[in-house]
């Protein structure tokens, strides 16, 4: 079996924006716009930084050139399918640790946020909505509350799920860029629990996305 690596911690030139986002977040946020389909760079260039900076190119351009290797990183990583491809809070032999899963994951919605009619539909359909619900233990959601006992063991399993759920989603991004007639059957019809799955791993769907 291939053991998943996390891709390689962004390497920065030697003078880096300070307002860019933490690496993490960072990394987040760059896989987030990997498997979001149609955002052109303009849409997400100016979420590299925690605050929205002044227009100019030469800061924007600094700040492209310090994340587009990673993002290339991300894209490599993600060729090698699952259980190939790790995101960044992925330690090799590890449970993830939650703390820099919800600070991954904080990048990973800004990105969303970014598209939110596409991923409205991917959390309403019952054939994707698996992929979103594996994030909202890691979401800040604002005022606290009473968790269930076992919380902590449902987050253990969501991370653990996230790197292959993201195959998916970045398999259902390109399938969306190439009007691919396979998306357009799932978007248009129930898949078979014997069917290929739509994500493209060449699976069944029972035991792809549906197993999720």
């Amino acid at each position: 079996m291939t053991t998943a690596t996390p891709h390689p911690a962004i390497q920065l030139p030697l003078v880096r924006d300070p307002g860019l986002l933490p690496a993490l977040e960072m990394d987040g946020y760059l896989t987030g716009v990997l498997v979001t389909p149609h955002l052109e760079t303009a849409q997400w260039v100016m979420g590299l930084w925690r605050e929205r900076p002044a227009v100019d190119p030469a800061r924007i351009e600094q700040g492209l050139v310090t994340v587009l290797a990673h993002r290339k990183a991300i894209e490599a990583s993600f060729t090698k399918g699952w259980p190939g491809f790790a995101p960044a809070f992925c330690e090799p032999g590890q449970k993830p640790d939650h703390g820099k899963v919800r600070t991954w994951v904080r990048g990973f919605w800004s990105a969303m946020k970014l598209a939110p009619d596409y991923w409205s539909a991917i959390a309403e359909d019952e054939r994707t909505a698996t992929f979103v619900a594996l994030f909202t233990g890691f979401m800040d959601i604002g005022e606290p509350f009473e968790e269930r006992e076992d919380a902590d063991e449902i987050r253990d399993e969501h991370a653990a799920l996230l790197p292959r759920a993201l195959v998916g989603m970045r398999q259902l991004a390109l399938m969306r860029e190439d009007k691919k007639p396979a998306l357009r059957a799932m978007q248009t019809g129930k898949t078979g629990r014997n069917e290929q799955c739509p994500c493209g791993s060449g699976k069944k769907y029972k035991r792809c996305c549906a197993a999720a």
